[in-house]
C-alpha cells in the first residue's frame, strides 16, 4: 500500500508539473496574435502558383517537422463604406460604416463560427487552388452585380445587420455595388488568423473585425471590390499537436527565416514571381516572452511537489524500517542459525519483489485517474525511485549493522539533544533568510539581464527543510502529551489512563518517527489550502486592481462615440450606479522624468471640498445652450463659426459650436443644441460650465477686423433662464496658442515676423468691463491699415490661414493655483519630490501646469505599475489644463458603477460601438483560467488531499507493528483482568493521543509556514513579486476540515485495529517461544 501510494503520487506529481507549463507555454502561445509567418505580397494572378507553391515549401523548411498549416488569402486593402442598409435613404446611424475591406481566405470555416445565417458559396472550404487559378481582371473592372457576404457578429451590431440584410457599398471612386448577407460569424481557431488577414497583427487592432468575407472570385472579379488586392499567406503552428520541446528549435529557425532575404529563403534565388513581398512574424519574440512566465510557473510548482516528493519518500523510509523492527527477531534467530548476508538479502529482496514492483506497475495507471494522459519518461523514472528507495528501506538492514557507542552520561545526552535543536533552528533560520534575500525561487543566473532563466534547486528545499526541522523540534514536546495522560490517570481508578501515558513515555523513540511523518503530511495538506486561499485572495485582488470598479470600458480606438455621448450612453445602461471617465496625459518632470497624470473622480484622487471651475456656470438642466451676440465687421468677410467649450460635473469637456449670422451689428439669438444620441434622455453631467470660447475665421477669404459682443449665455430647458457674468475674480484672456505672436502677426502694422503665422487670426484686444459677458476686438489675419484704395491687395493683406482660430479663457485673476496631485512612490522617487513639494508639468500645451503634491496613494487600482502616477481630480485637471491652452483628451478608459455588472456589461457588448468591455468578475475568470495558474492549482488540490492519505498509512502500519509486538504485554494484562474493551481503549487512548499531537501542530505549522513562505516566492509573469501583493489568507475553516477529516480517518483505524488486535489468545501468545 505505501509504495502504490507513493509511487502513484510521484508519478502524478512529475507528469503534471512537466505538462502543466508545457501545456502552459503551447495555451499561451495559441492566444497571441503575433504567433504566426505572415508573407504578403502585391496581387497577381499570373504569379499566384508559383508563389503559393514556394512559400509553403519554405514554410515546411523552417518548421522542419514541427506541426502547422499554411493559409492563402486575399485582401481589398481599397476600403469600402457603407451608404444604405435595406434599402435605407441614408448611412447607419452611429460609427463603424466605413473602412470595410472585402476579403477571400482558404478553408474561413475553420477560423470562424457562424452564429447565424450561412456561409457564402464556394467561402467556408476554399481550397488553396481556388487563389491560384484565378483570371486577370484589371482593376476597377469587372462585375457590379450583388455579391454574397459574412461578416463578423461585431460589425453585424454596429450596422443592424443579420442574415437576408442587402448592403450598399461604396468605394473611393465612387463606385457602388450591394451585398447580400448570408451569415454572421464570431472568429475562432488561431488568434492571430483573421488580424493577419487583414493586414494588422495588433493586439488591439481592430481591422480585423471589419473584413467583409466573400467567395475568392467575387473578390477578384468585382469592380468595387477588387480595388487593390494583396495576397496573405499566414502559416500557423497547429498548437493541437505542437510539444513545448519545439520551441526552441523554432524560435531560431523563425527568427531567421524573418529576417532573411525573400529571394533566397523563399524562392531559392529564383525571381519572385509577385512583387513587394514581404515576411513578418511574432513567433520568436511570442516564444521568448513565454522564457521567464515558465520559469516562475515551474518554481511555484516545485515547492508543493518537493515537499509532497519529500512526504512520499520519508513514508517509504519508515515504513521500510517498522517492517525491519518487525523481523528483527527473526533476522537475529536466522544470523544465529549461521544465515549469511547473501541469504537474508535473498530474502529481502523477495519481499520486496513480491510486494513492490506489483504495487509500483499499477501505480503509473493509477496515476492516470488523478491526473489523466499520457505517462512519459518522468513518471516511470519516479516510479523507479519509489522501488529504489523502498529496496534500500527493505534490504539494508540485513546487512551488517555497524553499532556506534552511546554518548555517555545525562549531561552529554543533553548536549547533543541541545546541539541537534540548534543545528535545525539554524537551518529553518538561513533557509528563511536566503528567500527573504532573493525573493523568489529563481536563481541569480536567472535574474542576470543576459543570464540563462533557472529554478534553484536548493531555494525550492528551503520550505520542505524548514517543515521538517519544525517537525523534529516537535518531538520535545512529545513528553507533555504523556504527561496529560498521567494528570488524567491520576483523577482515574482504572489502569488504563496510567497505562497509557507511561507507554507513551517509554516509548517516544520509537514514535518519533510516525509523529514526524504525520506532522509533515498534515503540514502539507495546510500550506496546500493556506496557498490554495492566498492564490484565490490574488486572483481576486489582481481583478479588482486591473479593472479598478465593477465594470471598465474601454472605448475603441476608432469609429467610437465622442465622450459626451459616451458619457451619456453608459449612464443609460441598466443598473448603473455611477460613471467616472479616467483621463491619462503624459506629463514630463524637470530633470527629465516621464509620467503619467491620471484625472479621475475616484480612487485615490484628491477630495477637494468645492472645485473651482473657471467661466461662466449655466443654470438648470439645459437641453440647448442659447447664445446672445452681437457682432460687426470691417469688412465683408463672411461671419466666423464660434465654438464653446462646455464641462460637465465630471470634468470632460466637449465643444458645441454655431455659425454667427451675418455682421451686421445686430443683436442676434442663436440656440445651440446639446443633445447627443445613444444618451436616453439624459445628454450630460450637470450642472454645465462655458470654460472657453473659440472664434474661427472663415478660411481662405480677406482678412477683416471684428468687433465681437456676447451679451449673454442662457440655458434652454422647460423655460429659458440667463447666466450671470463671469463670477467676482474671474477675467478673459487671451488662450490662443502663441497669443503674441498672433497678435503681432494679425493686428500689428508690419506683418507676421514668422511664416509660421502667415494668415493667422488674433486677439486684438479684450475689452474689459460694459453690461455684456465678453466683447473682443478680433483680426482674421494682417491687414495693413497704409493700404489706400486701388492698392495691391496683395501687397498690404493676407488671407486667413486654414485652420486659425482665437480662443478666450476665463481665468482668475492674478492667475491660477497650483493643481493638487496625489503622487505614487514612483513618481516621488522618478521626480525627487516629497509630499508638499511643487513642480511644473509639461504636457504638450502652451505653458507647463504647476502642481502640488498632496499625499501619496495607498493604492492605485484600475492604473496599473510600471510608469509613476501623478493623480489629479478630473475637474480640477480640465480647468488646469484649459488655463495652459489646451484641452482634456478623452478618457482613456471609463469605470462604471453597477448593481450588477454581468447586466451592464451584457448591454455593452450588445452595442460594440461603445468599447470593450471588462468586469471584475470576467478578469477574475480570466486570471483563474490562465495555464500557468491552473496547473498550479492543479498540483496544489493534489497536494492537499493525498498528503493526508500518507498521514493515514503510515499511522496504519506504526500501529499495526506497535500492536504486535506488545502481544505478550495485553496477554498479560488480560491474565490480571482486564477485558477487551478495556484494551481497546489503552489502544485508542495512545495511538489517538500520538495522532492529535501530530495532526494539530501539523495544521498550525502549515499554515504558518505558507503565510511566511509565499509572499517571498509567488512571482508573476515578469519573474517580480505580484501587483497588489500576494495577500494572507488564513483558511482557518478549510483547515480544520482537512485536520479533523484526517483526525477521523485515523480514529476510524485506531478503533478498527484496537478492536482487531485487542483480541489476545491468552494460551498461544503466553506459550514459550510462540513471539520467535
Amino acid at each position: 500500500m505505501s509504495v502504490l501510494l507513493c509511487a502513484t503520487a510521484l508519478a502524478t506529481l512529475v507528469t503534471l508539473a512537466g505538462s502543466s507549463v508545457g501545456s502552459g507555454e503551447i495555451r499561451r502561445l495559441a492566444t497571441d496574435p503575433g504567433a504566426q509567418i505572415s508573407v504578403n505580397a502585391s496581387f497577381d494572378p499570373q504569379g499566384m502558383a508559383a508563389a503559393d507553391r514556394d512559400v509553403r515549401a519554405a514554410a515546411a523548411r523552417v518548421f522542419a517537422g514541427v506541426p502547422q498549416r499554411t493559409y492563402v488569402g486575399l485582401l481589398g486593402t481599397a476600403p469600402v463604406a457603407v451608404k444604405r442598409v435595406d434599402g435605407g435613404t441614408k448611412v447607419p446611424d452611429g460609427p463603424g460604416g466605413s473602412g470595410l475591406h472585402p476579403v477571400a481566405v482558404q478553408d474561413g470555416r475553420a477560423f470562424g463560427r457562424l452564429v447565424a445565417g450561412r456561409w457564402p458559396a464556394d467561402a467556408a472550404d476554399a481550397p488553396a487552388g481556388a487563389f491560384t487559378a484565378l483570371p486577370g481582371v484589371r482593376v476597377g473592372t469587372g462585375s457590379t452585380a450583388p455579391v454574397d457576404a459574412a461578416v463578423p457578429d461585431s460589425l453585424a451590431r454596429r450596422l443592424g445587420l443579420r442574415p437576408g440584410s442587402r448592403m450598399l457599398v461604396q468605394d473611393d471612386f465612387s463606385r457602388t455595388m450591394t451585398l447580400r448577407i448570408s451569415g454572421v460569424f464570431q472568429a475562432n481557431g488561431a488568434a492571430g488568423f483573421w488580424p493577419a488577414m487583414a493586414g494588422d497583427l495588433s493586439e488591439d487592432a481592430g481591422a480585423s473585425q471589419k473584413l467583409l468575407v466573400v467567395p475568392v472570385a467575387a473578390l477578384n472579379g468585382s469592380a468595387v471590390l477588387n480595388g487593390h488586392l494583396t495576397a496573405h499567406w499566414s502559416v500557423q503552428p497547429d498548437f493541437s499537436r505542437l510539444g513545448a520541446g519545439d520551441l526552441a528549435g523554432l524560435r531560431d529557425r523563425v527568427h531567421a527565416f524573418s529576417g532573411s532575404r525573400i529571394a533566397l529563403s523563399v524562392f531559392r534565388g529564383k525571381q519572385p514571381p509577385l512583387d513587394d513581398l514581404k515576411i513578418s512574424s511574432g513567433l520568436p519574440g511570442a516564444i521568448d516572452q513565454l522564457a521567464v512566465p515558465a520559469v516562475a510557473a515551474r518554481s511555484e510548482l516545485y515547492l508543493p511537489s518537493v515537499m509532497l516528493a519529500v512526504l512520499a519518500l520519508a513514508t517509504l523510509v519508515l515504513a521500510g524500517r517498522q517492517m525491519t523492527v518487525r523481523r528483527r527477531a527473526e533476522l537475529a534467530l536466522q544470523q544465529a542459525r549461521g544465515s549469511g548476508t547473501l541469504r537474508l538479502l535473498r530474502g529481502a529482496g523477495a519481499e520486496w519483489a513480491l510486494t513492490g514492483i506489483p504495487a509500483a506497475l499499477a501505480a503509473p495507471y493509477a496515476a492516470g485517474l488523478l491526473h489523466p494522459g499520457s505517462r512519459g519518461r518522468g513518471a516511470w523514472a519516479a516510479v523507479g525511485l519509489t522501488l529504489l528507495v523502498h529496496a534500500g528501506a527493505v534490504m539494508l538492514p540485513a546487512l551488517p549493522q555497524v553499532r556506534l557507542p552511546a554518548a555517555r552520561g545525562a549531561r552529554a545526552a543533553v548536549a547533543q539533544r541541545l546541539g541537534a535543536d540548534l543545528a535545525l533552528l539554524a537551518v529553518a533560520v538561513l533557509g528563511y533568510l536566503e528567500l527573504r534575500r532573493h525573493h523568489a525561487l529563481i536563481g541569480a543566473a536567472g535574474a542576470s539581464a543576459g543570464g540563462s532563466l533557472s529554478v534553484d534547486p536548493v531555494l525550492v528545499l528551503v520550505p520542505a527543510l524548514a517543515s521538517g526541522a519544525a517537525a523534529l523540534l516537535l518531538l520535545r514536546l512529545l513528553p507533555l502529551t504523556s504527561r496529560l495522560l498521567d494528570a488524567s490517570g491520576r483523577r482515574s481508578r482504572a489502569l488504563i489512563g496510567a497505562l497509557a501515558g507511561w507507554q507513551l513515555s517509554r516509548r517516544s523513540a520509537r514514535n518519533a518517527g510516525p509523529v514526524v511523518l504525520m506532522c509533515l503530511a498534515v503540514s502539507a495538506s495546510a500550506f496546500a489550502t493556506t496557498a490554495l486561499a492566498c492564490l484565490g485572495g490574488l486572483t481576486s485582488e489582481q481583478a479588482a486592481y486591473t479593472v479598478g470598479a465593477d465594470v471598465r470600458v474601454d472605448p475603441t480606438a476608432q469609429d467610437s462615440y465622442s465622450s459626451a455621448v459616451l458619457n451619456g450612453a453608459y449612464r443609460a445602461l441598466p443598473a448603473v450606479t455611477g460613471v467616472t471617465p479616467v483621463t491619462r496625459t503624459t506629463a514630463n518632470l524637470p530633470g527629465g522624468a516621464t509620467e503619467e497624470l491620471v484625472g479621475t473622480l475616484a480612487g485615490p484622487a484628491p477630495r477637494p471640498r468645492s472645485p473651482i471651475v473657471y467661466g461662466v456656470a449655466l443654470p438648470g438642466r439645459p437641453t440647448a445652450l442659447l447664445l446672445d451676440e452681437t457682432l460687426r465687421s470691417a469688412g465683408d468677410t463672411p461671419a466666423p463659426v464660434l465654438a464653446l467649450t462646455v464641462q460637465d460635473a465630471t470634468g470632460l469637456q466637449s465643444t458645441v459650436s454655431a455659425a454667427l449670422p451675418a455682421a451686421d451689428g445686430a443683436r442676434h439669438l442663436l440656440v445651440v443644441p446639446l443633445d447627443l444620441p445613444l444618451t436616453g434622455g439624459h445628454p450630460r453631467t450637470y450642472p454645465l460650465t462655458v470654460t472657453a470660447v473659440n472664434v474661427l475665421p472663415t478660411p481662405g477669404v480677406h482678412p477683416a477686423r471684428l468687433d465681437l459682443r456676447l451679451n449673454r449665455i442662457g440655458s434652454r430647458g422647460a423655460t429659458d433662464r440667463w447666466a450671470a457674468a463671469l463670477p467676482a475674480g474671474q477675467v478673459w484672456t487671451d488662450g490662443t496658442n502663441h497669443a503674441a505672436d498672433a497678435r503681432a502677426a494679425a493686428c500689428g502694422t508690419n506683418g507676421p515676423d514668422s511664416y509660421a503665422y502667415v494668415g493667422a487670426p488674433g486677439v486684438c484686444a479684450i475689452v474689459p468691463g460694459g453690461t455684456g459677458l465678453l466683447r473682443a476686438d478680433v483680426s482674421t489675419g494682417f491687414q495693413d491699415p497704409r493700404k489706400g484704395s486701388g492698392q495691391d491687395a496683395d501687397t498690404y493683406e493676407v488671407e486667413t490661414a486654414p485652420g486659425g482660430q482665437v480662443r478666450f479663457v476665463a481665468s482668475p485673476v492674478g492667475g491660477p493655483a497650483p493643481l493638487p496631485v496625489m503622487a505614487d512612490a514612483t513618481a516621488l522617487r522618478d521626480g525627487h519630490l516629497v509630499v508638499g513639494s511643487t513642480t511644473r508639468l509639461d504636457v504638450g500645451l502652451g505653458s507647463p501646469v504647476t502642481a502640488r503634491i498632496v499625499g501619496e496613494p495607498g493604492s492605485l487600482r484600475g492604473l496599473g505599475r510600471g510608469q509613476g502616477h501623478l493623480i489629479a481630480d478630473q475637474r480640477q485637471l480640465a480647468t488646469a489644463l484649459t488655463l495652459a491652452g489646451g484641452l482634456q483628451q478623452d478618457p482613456a478608459f471609463w469605470w462604471i458603477g453597477s448593481r450588477d455588472s454581468a447586466r451592464t456589461a451584457a448591454a455593452i457588448e450588445a452595442e460594440p460601438a461603445l468599447g470593450s468591455v471588462t468586469t471584475a468578475t470576467s478578469a477574475a475568470a480570466a486570471l483563474r483560467s490562465d495555464p500557468f495558474r491552473h496547473g498550479l492549482r492543479r498540483v496544489l488540490e493534489l497536494v492537499r488531499w493525498l498528503a493526508p492519505c500518507f498521514a493515514v498509512v503510515a499511522f496504519t502500519v506504526h500501529a499495526v507493528v506497535s500492536t504486535r509486538q506488545r502481544r505478550k504485554e495485553f496477554a498479560l494484562l488480560r491474565a490480571i483482568g482486564i477485558r477487551s474493551q478495556g484494551l481497546s481503549v489503552l489502544l485508542s487512548a495512545e495511538q489517538l493521543g500520538l495522532a492529535l499531537f501530530a495532526v494539530v501542530p501539523g495544521a498550525l505549522m502549515g499554515m504558518a509556514l505558507a503565510s511566511t513562505v509565499l509572499p517571498l516566492v509567488t512571482l508573476d509573469d515578469s519573474g517580480r513579486p505580484p501587483y497588489p501583493p500576494l495577500p494572507v489568507v488564513l483558511p482557518w475553516g478549510t483547515v480544520a476540515l482537512v485536520t479533523v477529516l484526517t483526525a477521523l480517518a485515523i480514529s476510524a483505524v485506531v478503533l478498527a485495529l484496537a478492536r482487531l488486535l485487542a483480541r489476545v489468545d491468552l494460551v498461544r501468545v503466553l506459550r514459550a517461544g510462540e513471539d520467535r
